[in-house]
């Protein structure tokens, strides 16, 4: 079967070092078949990474979570030992004073009441 492992890295990573060391995973595991050879696909630009996919084959689709497991674990530590990060979702929260919150309406109201005013 044709198995699958996806992986995102931080931007400005060594995009051909991550092909490099994704290859050298799958070649170097025992139950991941030589033929056809596994591949790496640079999949996305997403918002927090660059996202590759490797694919590979196996014999017996039944260890294909233990192989997938494997390979994860061995990814986390070569990208560890190669300084490649996999990065995590940042975000930006801003949160205003209530205060500020209360005074905006009635502002608004007190406009309201000036336009009634002048018509």
């Amino acid at each position: 079967t044709r198995e699958t492992v996806d992986v995102g890295v931080a931007y400005g990573s060594d995009v051909e070092l991550v092909r490099e060391i994704l290859i050298d995973i799958a070649k170097n595991h025992e139950k991941v078949l030589k033929i056809p050879d596994p591949t790496v696909l640079f999949m996305d630009f997403a918002d927090s990474s660059l996202n590759f996919r490797l694919a590979f084959s196996l014999n017996n689709s039944f260890e294909a979570r233990f192989v997938k497991s494997d390979l994860r674990f061995a990814i986390d530590k070569a990208f560890r030992d190669k300084n490649v990060t996999i990065p995590f979702p940042q975000r930006d929260v801003h949160f205003y004073p209530t205060t500020q919150l209360e005074k905006q309406p009635k502002k608004t109201e007190e406009k309201s009441k000036e336009i009634r005013k002048e018509e």
